[in-house]
């Protein structure tokens, strides 16, 4: 399930593309000539629907979930090297709890396992408040004093016992030493992931299957115009799901699957980003190599890789 990840000491310097996905883990890691024709498709369409198995093709441009823990790990490392020597004992910062979406594609359309919808309603599967409760232990635990935050970030003129504060601090001599400098990594395929999403739900194709399920809803005594708005409804936003939750979740995924939403969704998105990865193909390949260079060096920095 999705790990969370929680940096400290970030303000003063770019995120990497692991920190922009950490609401929608990825797939799909590979090396420079699978990400050139990485197709997208779906798997077992006789099958119940199951999207967190499908792949889009922007996810080739994409650090998988290992990648994202590699980068994760040697950025946290080197700010522990560079903080030591500024006398600072940095204990790295941990992953929060998993709690979430397995995959990109995993409720990117809505809710699609009805086991999970019977006990969960529209919440993730596990223990909502235990992971709220260890969120919030772990986001207190992160907090910097104020001569640590400076190491970090560097934005307090003066030194420390090693020296002057590098440029952006422990955290920006850190993502240079995984990136190669402070200019950003690029987010070019979320980007685009991004934008190919919004505009399939705003397709006629999709549309159509949103009117449908809106439909088959309203049969069932529910008032909803899309999908996504019935998880989205405020009387759902406890932690744990009550019966009536269930009960809109199991009518909900009844209609989804009646109206084909998540394999047209997903038709319609893959179709809008095979057009988008080709229309910037010279600038994802870019990227690609920057990324691949990233992970070598995050490799050397945890002495996972030469």
């Amino acid at each position: 399930m999705l790990r969370t990840i929680l940096a400290r000491g970030a303000a003063a310097w770019p995120r990497p593309v692991l920190a922009l996905a950490v609401a929608l883990p990825l797939l799909a890691g590979c090396g420079q000539d699978e990400r050139e024709s990485a197709p997208a498709g779906r798997t077992g369409a006789a099958a119940p629907a199951n999207p967190a198995t499908w792949v889009l093709p922007l996810q080739a441009y994409l650090p998988d979930p290992e990648q994202e823990d590699l980068l994760f790990d040697a950025l946290e490392q080197a700010k522990s090297v560079c903080m030591k020597r500024f006398g600072f004992d940095y204990r790295p910062a941990e992953p929060l709890p998993d709690m979430g979406p397995d995959t990109l594609t995993d409720l990117r359309y809505g809710i699609h396992d009805r086991n999970v919808a019977a006990t969960y309603g529209y919440k993730p599967a596990g223990d909502m408040t235990a992971y709220q409760e260890e969120t919030r232990r772990l986001l207190e635990a992160s907090e910097l004093g104020p001569e640590e935050e400076a190491a970090m970030t560097g934005q307090r003129d003066g030194s420390a016992t090693g020296g002057s504060f590098p440029e952006g601090g422990c955290g920006g001599e850190a993502y240079r030493r995984v990136h190669g400098s402070l200019d950003p990594a690029s987010t070019l395929a979320m980007d685009l992931s991004n934008e190919a999403y919004a505009k399939a739900q705003r397709s006629e194709r999709v549309r159509s299957v949103f009117r449908s399920w809106s439909a088959c809803m309203a049969d069932s005594g529910y008032t909803y115009d899309e999908p996504m708005d019935a998880p989205n409804d405020p009387r759902f936003a406890a932690s744990t799901a009550d019966p009536e939750e269930v009960a809109t979740a199991l009518a909900d995924l009844a209609c989804r699957e009646k109206s084909k939403v998540a394999e047209v969704w997903f038709d319609e998105e893959a179709g809008l980003q095979r057009r988008l990865a080709e229309r910037h193909i010279q600038e994802l390949k870019k990227a690609g190599q920057a990324l691949e260079a990233a992970l070598k060096a995050a490799a050397r920095t945890t002495g996972s890789g030469s």
